[in-house]
């Protein structure tokens, strides 16, 4: 009888069980794995085919993109390379996004606010910012230039030059939300007016503290909350009325992902108006599209184009203009100087671009209309309704 080799058996069991085994370790690290490594690269990886259990692109059907730590990473808008200036920290007192672009403050010559609060309902988008956080924040400066457009007598012709720069406490109060600190200088170049009645000097001075803070509450209500001290002044007459102290406390809610209620007050301290009221509604339809129809700064600002490394943003906007100082004038009555302090109240709209880049640098200029111009003063002089005027504006911060 011939003898049966049970050896071809033998070895075809032992080869199924490691076949078996294989394919279970093969599973269990494909469902474990958090970031698979990349497949085979070369010639040899190019010859691969079939079902890659290493893969991280699908191979089969549609998957989800991979999620880390719960949040899922979305890719950049196909008509940008870079997140939109809404997520820029960095903002002075012009330009559009984030409020976060765009000139307009809530107390006159106020940069804007640095960061704004956060957005949990907005898709997340790729960093290409700086890594890592300054103290030194927003290094700003802001030219603007109200010409005389005529030589009559009931005409002010208005430069301002603006600088600041804001350092920022982390955490504040345990908020996770950092408290912004902002000291600026500005200086005033007054021409006119020319009536015989109504004076004004040369230059005045503005020099203030300005503190911000915006902490969240709850995920969908959040508030915006400023300080602000100064010296407003032309340094021939200091008195208790140089001394001025500014406020703002805005509540906003999140009615739905793109759309926030704003309401609150901002205190001014002017001669004739005190306080004016924070009310509107902020629509953010897209990335690329920002609409803050809120007085009194409303700013609407839209995505352009891309130059370079660089996001182009047009933006129409308006604004509460103008101050309050005191100052020392000639009194064409008693022919002799004399110490008062006069307010400066207008109502500005205007239309500009903005530029922003990755490192942080913002870059705008702007053109407007004035309108409403008066001048008001704290002795019985006369007010004066001054003519109306462009306004020419530009700066950068960094």
């Amino acid at each position: 009888m011939k003898k049966i080799s049970h050896l071809p058996l033998a070895s075809l069991l032992v080869r199924s069980l490691l076949a078996l085994v294989v394919l279970s370790t093969g599973k269990v690290a494909w469902a474990q794995a958090t970031i698979a490594p990349a497949p085979p690269s070369g010639t040899a990886g190019a010859s691969i085919s079939g079902w890659d259990p290493y893969a991280t692109t699908p191979q089969y059907g549609n998957f989800s993109a991979p999620s880390y730590s719960g949040q899922a990473y979305a890719s950049p808008p196909p008509t940008s390379s870079y997140a939109p200036p809404a997520s820029y920290p960095p903002a002075p007192s012009t330009p559009p996004s984030s409020f976060a672009t765009g000139p307009n403050s809530f107390y006159p010559q106020q940069p804007q606010p640095l960061y704004q609060p956060a957005q949990p309902f907005a898709q997340p988008q790729p960093s290409y910012q700086i890594p890592y956080e300054r103290f030194m924040e927003n290094l700003s400066f802001q030219y603007t230039f109200l010409p005389r457009l005529s030589d009559q007598a009931d005409t002010l012709g208005i430069q301002d030059f603006e600088t600041s720069v804001t350092a920022l406490f982390p955490n504040f109060l345990f908020s996770e939300h950092p408290l912004l600190v902002t000291p600026a200088f500005v200086l005033h170049l007054w021409d006119g007016p020319s009536t015989m009645v109504q004076d004004l000097p040369g230059n005045a001075y503005s020099a203030y503290l300005d503190f911000a803070w915006n902490p969240e509450l709850t995920p969908r209500l959040y508030a915006e909350l400023g300080f602000r001290a100064g010296i407003y002044t032309d340094f021939e007459t200091m008195n208790t009325d140089s001394l001025r102290l500014q406020g703002l406390g805005v509540g906003n809610v999140r009615l739905t992902p793109t759309m926030t209620l704003k309401a609150g007050a901002v205190y001014i301290d002017r001669l004739d108006v005190k306080i004016l009221p924070v009310v509107g509604i902020l629509w953010e339809p897209d990335s690329l599209t920002r609409f803050d129809i809120t007085f009194p700064y409303p700013r609407l600002s839209k995505y352009w184009t891309t130059f370079g490394d660089r996001k182009i943003w047009w933006y129409v906007g308006g604004e509460y203009g103008g101050g309050s100082w005191t100052i020392q004038r000639y009194d064409f009555n008693t022919n002799q100087d004399v110490s008062d302090q006069i307010d400066i109240n207008d109502y500005r709209v205007f239309i500009g671009l903005e530029a922003t880049h990755p490192n942080r640098l913002r870059a705008y200029a702007e053109i407007g209309y004035v309108w409403d111009r008066n001048l008001l003063y704290r002795s019985p002089t006369p007010n004066l309704k001054v003519d109306d005027t462009l306004m020419l504006r530009c700066g950068f911060n960094f």
